[in-house]
Parts: C-alpha cells; sequence; structure tokens
C-alpha cells in the first residue's frame, strides 16, 4: 500500500483534522470510484483504506512512526496499567452477570438479576468515564506531539517513541470503550 498522507494530499502530521481527511476522501473518491470511467477498483479500496488509516489516531500515528514496522498496540502502555485492572474486572462481571441473565430459566431468576444488572451499568458508567478522561490526557499529549513535529524532515527518534508509545495507548483505549460500550448495550438490552 501506498503512503495514506500522500495518496490523499495531506501533510504528515500527528494531529489531522476529520474534515479535512474527509474532503480530500471525497474529492478523490469521485474520481476514482468504480462506476466512473477513470474508475480503478483497486485504487478506490486503496483511498478508502488510507482515509480509514488517517482517521484512526492510533493508525495514523503507527503509519507516521514508521507504518507496518511500527509496534501494533500488544504491550500495555505505562499510563494505562491503573486503568486494565478495572475494565478487565467489568468486562469479567458483566460477562458472569449476561451468562447467567441467559441461561436463567425461570422469571423469578431473571428477577433476581435486575438489580445486579443495573448496578453494573452504574460500574460500567464509572469505568468508561475514568476511560474518557484518559483518552482526553490522549488528546492533550497528541496536540503537544503535533506542535513539536518538524514541518520538513524527519523526526527525532524520540519523537517516534513517543508517536508509537502514543498509538499503543490510542488502540487499548478504542479497544476498551468498544468493549465497555458494547457490554453496556448487551444489558440494556436484556434490561428491556
Amino acid at each position: 500500500m501506498s503512503d495514506p498522507f500522500l495518496l490523499l494530499g495531506i501533510a504528515r502530521r500527528p494531529l489531522l483534522d476529520p474534515e479535512e481527511v474527509g474532503s480530500a476522501y471525497r474529492r478523490l473518491a469521485g474520481e476514482l470510484h468504480p462506476d466512473q470511467a477513470s474508475g480503478d477498483v483497486s485504487k478506490f479500496r486503496e483511498l478508502g483504506e488510507s482515509a480509514a488509516i488517517l482517521k484512526d489516531p492510533a493508525r495514523r500515528l503507527r503509519e507516521l512512526a514508521g507504518g507496518s514496522q511500527a509496534s501494533g498496540g500488544s504491550s500495555l502502555p505505562p499510563e494505562a496499567s491503573d486503568l486494565f485492572p478495572k475494565v478487565a474486572g467489568i468486562l469479567q462481571q458483566a460477562d458472569s452477570l449476561l451468562e447467567k441473565q441467559s441461561t436463567a430459566t425461570n422469571v423469578l431468576a431473571k428477577a433476581l438479576l435486575v438489580t445486579p444488572l443495573r448496578k453494573l451499568t452504574n460500574d460500567l458508567e464509572r469505568v468508561s468515564s475514568h476511560l474518557e478522561s484518559w483518552k482526553s490526557t490522549l488528546d492533550q499529549e497528541l496536540q503537544r506531539v503535533d506542535q513539536e513535529w518538524p514541518e520538513h524532515g524527519t523526526p527525532t527518534p524520540t519523537a517516534l517513541t513517543a508517536l508509537r508509545r502514543l498509538a499503543d495507548s490510542f488502540t487499548f483505549a478504542g479497544r476498551w470503550e468498544l468493549q465497555l460500550r458494547n457490554r453496556k448495550l448487551a444489558i440494556e438490552a436484556t434490561l428491556g
């Protein structure tokens, strides 16, 4: 795959305006769409993948840090170590209660699970709030890194290390956010 920044004609920066990415995508998609006379299916797909990379902070930062050679989010960032047990614990608790709810065979058994499920919803909100706070810190760090980003030339090894660490953090934050949201939706569906 070619350079997503180059393909979309967007400056190689850690922080991008989603509207700018969307606008560049729509402009080029009109030209490359397979229904157009000059359209090209493979280039259109590559364009879509490039836009997806640039819209996702973790993927964009990895691309800036060296593309496929960059870390893939496999190590827990130190800043996330206090949040990890909270997220893991609440997800485990949610899975356990949802399993009990799905195997409850009578109305009384299901009714006895309503209060714990409601409490769990509140606990999920509390952990989600902690996660949002961490994501806000990550956004501030991304702004700081972007301000220090060189206009031209190669970023320093320190800047590349910061990008990889930030990319890992955004990966974990996004994954946890999705998992918490899915459990909350599952609980809300069982509660009606």
